[in-house]
């Protein structure tokens, strides 16, 4: 591991201008877990302490109990509880990202929770529409349903209950999920420098935090509603005037 600890070091502190081999095989990966693990140790003052790590918790813990059947099973065909548990999935593996600084690649998960909080938010203002979701095959799906179509469908029934409206969305899909010429990986601490491999970078949690927190925060508060969860309704409630 002697070479790879030292590429490492030049990694993580961009300061030796010493040329290191780079690792193949099993030692690259054997790299990348290793870099996980200390960027996750740089991470963990700024992911512990950020006011959105409680309310990011706690979203994501409604969401796991919804999803799960944790509080009993409501037998109804178990459509929300499987959003819920995809939403949730996705929370925590944007939330793993964040803390070994892959903020990009977190954020790009970050847009798909929003999508499946539209998806719920059109179960409420048009169950119709939504009921046609569910009946509908891939192909009609793919047609009929896209993000764009069920934004517009909640501008006209219910704007107010739009979790990720189309400014959202599209800043996300242009910055974090989409290629073009201008596309950097992982430019977060205002140095303009691009970021291969997970680098801690301050400005890259706290700014991929709000994002996630924002979107799995206002989710969780709709799940909350949905399965009755007030207790935990009210924990939210309380986190965010906190």
């Amino acid at each position: 591991m002697g070479g790879t600890e030292s590429f490492l070091r030049h990694m993580v502190d961009a300061m030796d201008e010493e040329r290191v081999d780079i690792p193949i095989g099993w030692e690259h990966l054997k790299m990348i877990e290793t870099l996980a693990s200390v960027t996750a140790r740089r991470s963990s003052d700024g992911v512990g302490q950020a006011n959105q790590s409680a309310l990011i918790g706690t979203a994501l813990s409604a969401l796991y109990q919804a999803a799960t059947c944790h509080r009993g099973c409501r037998n109804t065909g178990h459509l929300l509880e499987a959003l819920s548990g995809r939403a949730y999935n996705l929370g925590s593996a944007a939330y793993l990202l964040i803390a070994r600084g892959f903020y990009d690649e977190a954020l790009n998960l970050v847009r798909g929770i929003g999508e499946i909080a539209n998806l719920i938010s059109l179960s409420a203002v048009d169950k119709e529409v939504f009921q046609k979701w569910v009946d509908a095959d891939a192909r009609t799906r793919r047609r009929d349903f896209t993000p764009m179509k069920i934004r517009k469908v909640l501008e006209q029934k219910g704007p107010e209950l739009m979790i990720a409206d189309q400014e959202w969305y599209s800043r996300l899909c242009e910055a974090y999920t989409h290629v073009g010429p201008a596309t950097f990986p992982n430019m977060h601490n205002g140095s303009g420098i691009p970021t291969v491999g997970g680098i801690h970078q301050s400005e890259g949690v706290e700014r991929a935090l709000e994002e996630l927190s924002n979107i799995v925060v206002v989710l969780a508060l709709q799940i909350c509603k949905y399965f009755d969860f007030d207790d935990l309704f009210d924990q939210l409630e309380r986190e965010l005037r906190a």
